[in-house]
């Protein structure tokens, strides 16, 4: 069941306020009708020295000359002048007396700012209560009141101030909280809702309170009355809330994946390595395929599929400068397209990268064939050399011209059309039966370009080792060539050092490219070995009335192998002892490594004496600082470490070191006095406090003692005190019991 409560929060709010009001409301009327007697703090006022006269046909007060003759001619009549403040009872005798705590009193004879003086104010109230036939008494007393008038009486300019005191906002507030207390009680009793209840409660007591106070201040009765039901009725319809219920149900089963795979694809993001975990939480029917490679991918495989791939060409894969444009000359069922060049003939150019592609609608493997083979299986290669199942395949090969498979007495047919077979086979097996066809043409035109050299098998800028004179090395070159290198950048035919080519244009590589193959001497340490290369192509020209046309590079290839130093392992830590209170003990194998490629930038693998050469790679390594965790319990080790920078440089080093476990903590050996100190000597280095008064302290907070060498621990010498001293050492041992001691010392004087 949920309960949804709206606006009751400044319901409560209110609620404590009224409670608090009421509190303090029956708490004065309680205190106001109890009658004060001599009370501590409690003071009246007293008039004092009151005459009154009819010698000169004035009725007043004035200050008392000592004789019964008051002439109030020319005297400042002030409120101080007929007014003391006495303990209470006020003595007899005299003028009347009125109880008034002393605040009240201080206001009586200090007045308020009200525009006049207090004594003005009282003469005024005076002379007319004299005139309205009241004796000294009374007209004293109504002078008093109009010479304290509290705050609200004198903004509304009210007579009734004496109604309006702090005594009557209370009293009227305890009545207000006596109607809210209860109708409380009374209204659910006759079947309203807790809602109702609390706000109708509230409305009628607040109403009551602001239609009093106002009558208080001057208001008619019904006016009062109007202002109380407009105030209660505003207060009702601001905090009656209703509480609407609600009821929900839950029932908890073990969650699972949504039905089909609808959204297996997501998992497919560049962005996000998918795992099996996510790709199965996606959709009931999800699969990763492709596991373990760079390329697994999430696919909804359905078990019921038997339908094979949908293949379409990939436009975004072309190689600028072409495009796919259907071909209708391809005979159904196969289809397929014609790649065609925006240029000249629309031909390929020979020897060229031709890059083209396909995207099929489910992951598959896809194959390419030269021929038109009967099924998937018999077909000659993947495409784009990949075997893994995916969405898109992409190929990428250098076509030979005419004439170069002519001088290897290959001849083409269909007027030097050429024409790819595709197909694709799903992960259930399901494979296209007919083909997806790429047909081009490659141009017949003369061959104006020189060769490319495309790739090496050392990369480019490489460090070698240190001391190595020669390195083998193979260059990749877009189409048959001849090419030849040098230490000098010269020309193809000034180049001394002739390098060992593949020539047939059959002898391509699985990229299209042709190898060239050479061993580079004269290399040197610690420097830039520079290199360059050059190539002349149509090598089957050679000898022949067409030679001249052979095209030699014009610029040279700039290859170069980065000479280095000796690798040096500087370090290789720990050896010697260590010690811990754990068992196993954390040991970190630390190696420093310099000089050789990039100032000692090295891998580093370590291997455990007796293992048999199985080395493994350090956790932290590739830089010049190299770090490996172990947890070993004790005994004696032997580990070996070898490093190796990129060049090819190797240093290699062993350590030993002896691992023990130490739980017991330290103890006390010696407890001596020396001059005005009392010693301790433990047997390892440690920290010392001690307290006077019993074991039974944490070790914190002792008080500590000093020490030289962590080994000898002193205090002050007392012999009046007993010394409980608890001792810990550098592995945190300390007395297993928190209220034992390591030893307890009781000094004295021989």
């Amino acid at each position: 069941m949920i309960r949804k409560n709206n606006g009751n929060g400044k319901l409560a709010i209110s609620q404590i306020a009224i409670l608090l009001v009421s509190i303090v409301a029956i708490s004065y009327i309680l205190g106001g009708s109890v009658p004060v007697v001599s009370a501590a703090g409690e003071q009246c006022i007293r008039w004092t020295d009151i005459r009154t006269t009819d010698q000169s046909g004035i009725n007043g007060w004035c200050e008392g000359r000592g004789s019964g003759h008051c002439d109030p001619i020319g005297e400042t009549w002030k409120l101080k002048n007929y007014v003391e403040i006495v303990d209470c009872p006020a003595p007899t005798g005299g003028g009347p007396s009125i109880a008034v705590n002393p605040a009240s009193a201080v206001e009586a004879v200090a007045g308020r700012n009200t525009g006049k003086t207090p004594g003005e104010i009282f003469n005024e109230a005076f002379d007319k209560a004299i005139d309205d036939k009241k004796s000294p008494e009374e007209a004293a007393e109504i002078a008093l009141k109009a010479s304290t008038p509290s705050g609200l009486a004198k903004f509304l300019g009210k007579a009734r101030i004496g109604e309006l005191s702090i005594g009557g906002i209370l009293k009227t507030a305890g009545v207000a909280a006596a109607i809210y207390g209860g109708l409380r009680i009374i209204l659910p009793l006759l079947g309203a809702s807790p809602e109702f209840t609390s706000a109708f409660s509230f409305a009628a007591a607040s109403g009551y309170f602001a239609g009093s106070i106002a009558t208080k201040i001057g208001a008619s009765l019904l006016q009062g009355g109007l202002i109380g039901l407009g105030i209660g009725a505003l207060i009702f319809l601001v905090t009656f809330k209703k509480t609407r219920y609600e009821v929900a149900s839950f029932s908890c089963y073990p969650w699972d994946a949504p039905v089909g795979g609808q959204n297996c694809g997501e998992c497919n993001d560049e962005n996000f390595a998918c795992t099996e975990y996510r790709c199965r939480s996606l959709g009931q029917a999800c699969e990763l395929i492709n596991k373990g490679t760079n390329e697994e991918l999430c696919f909804w495989n359905s078990h019921g599929d038997v339908k094979p791939p949908v293949i379409e060409a990939w436009e975004e894969t072309l190689t600028p400068g072409y495009k796919y444009i259907p071909d209708n000359a391809i005979s159904p069922p196969d289809r397929g397209v014609e790649i065609v060049g925006e240029f000249d003939n629309g031909c390929v150019a020979p020897f060229t990268a031709l890059r083209f592609g396909i995207n099929v609608d489910e992951p598959a493997k896809c194959k390419l064939d030269s021929l038109n083979k009967d099924n998937f299986d018999e077909m000659s290669f993947f495409f784009g050399r990949s075997s893994t199942n995916k969405f898109n395949h992409s190929q990428t090969m250098s076509l030979p011209s005419r004439d170069a498979l002519e001088s290897e007495n290959i001849t083409l047919q269909n007027g030097g059309q050429f024409q790819l077979y595709a197909r694709c086979q799903d992960a259930n097996g399901n494979s296209n039966v007919p083909n997806f066809v790429f047909s081009f043409c490659v141009d017949e035109g003369q061959d104006t370009t020189p060769p490319l050299i495309k790739s090496t098998s050392i990369i480019n800028g490489n460090p070698i080792a240190f001391n190595q004179n020669d390195v083998d090395l193979d260059v990749f070159v877009n189409e048959p060539a001849e090419c030849k290198w040098s230490r000098t950048n010269q020309g193809y035919d000034n180049m001394e050092n002739q390098m060992d080519c593949n020539t047939n244009v059959l002898e391509v590589n699985g990229q299209g490219l042709y190898e060239c193959s050479t061993t580079l001497t004269g290399l040197n340490d610690g420097v830039d070995n520079d290199f360059y290369f050059r190539c002349k192509d149509q090598p089957h020209l050679e000898g022949t009335a067409d030679a001249s046309q052979r095209n030699k590079n014009a610029e040279s290839y700039k290859f170069t192998l980065v000479g280095t130093r000796s690798l040096v392992i500087d370090s290789f830590k720990p050896n010697g002892t260590i010690k811990d209170s754990t068992d196993p003990i954390k040991v970190t194998l630390e190696v420093k490594t310099s000089a050789g490629y990039s100032n000692g930038e090295s891998i580093c693998e370590y291997e455990g004496f007796g293992t048999g050469g199985n080395f493994n790679q350090f956790q932290i390594t590739s830089a010049h600082e190299h770090s490996q965790r172990l947890d070993l319990p004790e005994g004696d080790y032997t580990y070996n470490v070898r490093c190796v920078d990129l060049g090819g440089n190797t240093d290699t080093a062993e350590t030993e070191f002896t691992i023990e476990t130490d739980t017991a903590p330290p103890s006390i050996i010696r407890v001596f006095h020396e001059e005005t100190l009392l010693k301790i000597r433990t047997n390892e280095e440690a920290s010392c406090v001690y307290s006077n008064f019993g074991c039974s302290y944490p070790f914190e907070e002792g008080t500590a003692m000093s020490t030289l060498d962590d080994k000898e621990h002193s205090t002050a010498w007392n012999p009046d005190k007993s010394f409980h001293i608890k001792c810990e050492d550098e592995f945190g041992n300390r007395p297993v019991d928190p209220s034992s001691c390591s030893l307890i010392v009781r000094p004295f004087e021989v």
